[in-house]
């Protein structure tokens, strides 16, 4: 229903009377699915404090994978009505960021953008057609790109009101696919790249909430879909863990919500167990994905949004998917797979990494940043102005409010690290005495041969509580927990009988002090001034202790242990059993 503004100042809208706020125009929100959610919060707060607007929100259940979207927007707090009545009630304007499901039959102005970068991914049918016509040029291709095409904008002969567009390149490709809707297009540029760059300042502060310190961040991201990076390389993952040192680097996980919500969330979470237990961090589905690209030293990726994203905001990327049929010909994600480097999986991934952060070229890769959007930091005040536009209302007199992703919101799964391969290296420092450079990798992954610690000598040590028997029953040395009232030295020694195989139990009695116990007997009392950090630090001290050379491990000056960016000084005093 279309009202000047000046209508609409001098009579207001109808309530019924147990309506406390007299709003002036109601808004359909129409959320599809999960990812609709995600970007929907990046575009309402145009709406920020106008107590004019009501919004209401729908939702439509025609998409194959939609996740909880209705426990979501109950959560949220939001005014829903059934898609049913969204149908057959008037609204001022409405909203969308899919265009599935029987929009044209909406009766309100209708807007819609798009719920990635820009428009870059082909329709499944018009793929399936490119393959079987086997059609090499790919400019002479059919190329049916989801939004852009007439079976999504011209629907009963009605074009959506405001087509929004982040880029001037997605108005060329319209005018080929569905010239009648060129009047309506609206170039905005992107809502969440404008957001995520209002947000880098708070880079340190979700590298913090990652447990990032000291380490480089190398984020995992897939699509949906066979052809994603999780579809193609269901193990890469667990790959990265086995070979990347716990100490130096972090791995973190992006997975599409058509990923969580096709599998259902307790299966991801089942299949990513032991990556889980290994320090992974996982990014869950309604939130924290944009804050995790900002933290990250390094993307490994594919033609999913989240990746170019990555590459957009100047984060080194590499990919280890990318299929070129299903993605739109001139768009930014087009250009990321014709510049980032590809990872392969069957070559040792350490140095891979290394090579794409050093010789990473900031310059060249702006140009898939140019392509993202035409008006960076503009998105939300042409939104709004569009917006208003179409309720025939005066714009407020402040700008939009820009809300950086909050690193609080950065929340990911993961579990305890409690089984870890430990390398010592020695040496005797002539200023610090014996010196050990440690590095440890996750004991739940098994690296290929020749990779990660089945490179070296290692010495396994796992927590008494780890539920893999496996490792439990194989372990160089145990990681005993403390309880009041037990005698730590009698736990310590049961420990050791439980396990012929083990050579040394640790248990940390007080914060920064330890108690070893040898199989020879040798009972061992270790203080770390000051405070040591990361997975099973007791771990370390044990592994040190158990592999070192015999002068180290007891004597008048401290141990030092060098563990990624730190130095650990550790005193070392034995214990007379006699007294106990």
């Amino acid at each position: 229903m279309h009202r000047t503004s000046e209508q609409s100042e001098s009579q207001g809208s109808p309530h019924p009377y147990w309506i406390t706020v007299q709003t002036a125009r109601t808004v359909l929100i129409v959320v599809h699915t999960m990812t609709a959610w995600n970007r929907l919060s990046d575009i309402l707060p145009v709406f920020d404090s106008d107590r004019r607007i009501q919004l209401i929100f729908t939702f439509p259940d025609v998409s194959k994978v939609t996740g909880d979207v209705e426990e979501q927007l109950r959560t949220s707090g939001a005014q829903t009505i059934p898609w049913e009545r969204a149908l057959t009630d008037n609204f001022d304007l409405a909203i969308s960021v899919h265009h599935s499901g029987d929009l044209h039959r909406i009766s309100a102005p209708l807007a819609v953008l798009s719920h990635g970068v820009g428009y870059s991914k082909i329709a499944r049918e018009s793929r399936i057609e490119n393959r079987e016509s086997r059609i090499e040029n790919r400019e002479s291709r059919i190329e049916n790109v989801y939004g852009l095409g007439r079976e999504w904008l011209v629907r009963d002969g009605r074009v959506p009101d405001a087509v929004v567009l982040a880029h001037v390149a997605d108005r060329q490709r319209l005018a080929r696919t569905a010239p009648e809707a060129l009047p309506h297009t609206v170039i905005a540029g992107d809502p969440c790249f404008d957001r995520m760059q209002a947000s880098r300042h708070l880079r340190p502060a979700y590298r913090v909430a990652l447990g990032a310190a000291g380490r480089t961040v190398v984020t995992v991201s897939s699509t949906w879909g066979p052809q994603s990076l999780l579809g193609r390389h269901p193990d890469l993952i667990d790959d990265l863990l086995s070979e990347l040192p716990l100490d130096d680097y972090l791995v973190t996980a992006i997975l599409h919500p058509n990923v969580w919500f096709a599998h259902g969330p307790w299966q991801i979470r089942t299949w990513l167990a032991d990556a889980l237990r290994s320090g992974l961090r996982l990014i869950p589905p309604i939130s924290g994905w944009q804050q995790a690209v900002l933290a990250a030293d390094l993307m490994i990726g594919d033609h999913g949004a989240v990746t170019t994203y990555a590459a957009a905001h100047e984060v080194p990327t590499m990919l280890a998917s990318f299929p070129r049929d299903e993605v739109a010909t001139g768009s930014a994600a087009d250009l990321l797979g014709e510049l980032a480097p590809r990872l392969d999986p069957g070559l040792p991934l350490p140095d891979q990494i290394g090579r794409a952060i050093t010789t990473y070229d900031r310059t060249r890769m702006r140009a898939v940043r140019a392509l993202a959007t035409s008006h960076p930091g503009a998105c939300l005040d042409t939104l709004r102005a569009t917006f208003y536009r179409l309720l025939c209302l005066p714009e407020p007199g402040r700008p939009a409010p820009e809300f950086p992703y909050p690193a609080e919101a950065l929340a990911p799964h993961d579990d305890p690290v409690q089984a870890c391969r430990v390398t010592c290296e020695w040496h005797e420092d002539p200023e610090d005495g014996p010196t050990a450079r440690l590095r440890r990798w996750p004991a739940d992954v098994t690296p290929r041969r020749n990779r990660g610690h089945r490179a070296t000598e290692s010495c396994l040590v796992v927590h008494a509580a780890h539920p893999r028997r496996d490792l439990n029953g194989n372990a160089d040395a145990v990681v005993v927990p403390v309880r009041p009232g037990i005698d730590t030295d009698e736990v310590l020694r049961q420990q050791l009988r439980d396990r012929p195989g083990c050579g040394i139990a640790v248990a940390e009695v007080d914060p920064g002090r330890l108690r070893l116990l040898r199989r020879d007997g040798l009972l061992v009392e270790a203080v770390i001034p000051g405070s040591a950090h990361g997975p099973m630090v007791p771990a370390v001290i044990a592994a040190a202790v158990h592999t070192g050379p015999e002068k180290s491990r007891v004597g008048d000056r401290p141990m030092t242990l060098l563990i990624g960016d730190r130095r650990i000084s550790v005193d070392l005093k034995e214990i007379d059993t006699g007294s106990h």
